[in-house]
């Protein structure tokens, strides 16, 4: 069992010398830090999530904005240009289907802010914007783990 009072003793040493501008600085980063982490997670989800077969699209990114940032029902409407009605259903649902937070994993990111575009499906949206990073609709279909049919279908839809 580590020693406790060793620890609180350096960490009172030290921070006696650290002055009270250095302070502020620090908790000024610490917010700064954390506010950018918020905002990448609140603008990007991991291409990885949407390999899951048991959820769609929409599923995906609401469930990931609900579990992954502090954002609101009412919150995450908005980002989707959705109802908030339609934002709580879906999560409801998706819930329902895979009940176990996602593990973030990927270094591929899509931009969400692209799903607030209504005038066409989440699947198409996502289509769009993997093609737009050079992806052919057979590495499409493998990475949704979607078949090639249903990929190619949903793009042909206007």
């Amino acid at each position: 069992m580590p020693n406790y009072t060793k620890k609180s003793n350096l960490i009172s040493i030290n921070s006696n010398l650290i002055s009270d501008t250095d302070k502020d600085l620090l908790t000024a980063l610490e917010i700064f830090i954390t506010q950018y982490k918020l905002a990448k997670q609140t603008k990007h989800i991991p291409l990885k999530l949407f390999s899951n077969k048991k959820l769609g699209v929409l599923e995906v990114v609401v469930k990931y904005l609900k579990e992954n940032t502090p954002l609101s029902y009412s919150e995450i409407a908005k980002i989707l240009n959705r109802d908030q009605r339609t934002i709580w259903t879906t999560y409801n649902k998706a819930v329902k289907k895979h009940k176990e937070k996602f593990k973030i994993i990927g270094e591929e990111f899509i931009n969400i802010e692209s799903f607030s575009n209504t005038k066409k499906s989440p699947l198409q949206i996502l289509i769009n914007e993997l093609e737009e990073k050079g992806y052919s609709l057979k590495e499409i279909a493998k990475i949704t783990n979607r078949s090639y049919k249903n990929i190619w279908m949903t793009k042909k839809r206007k």
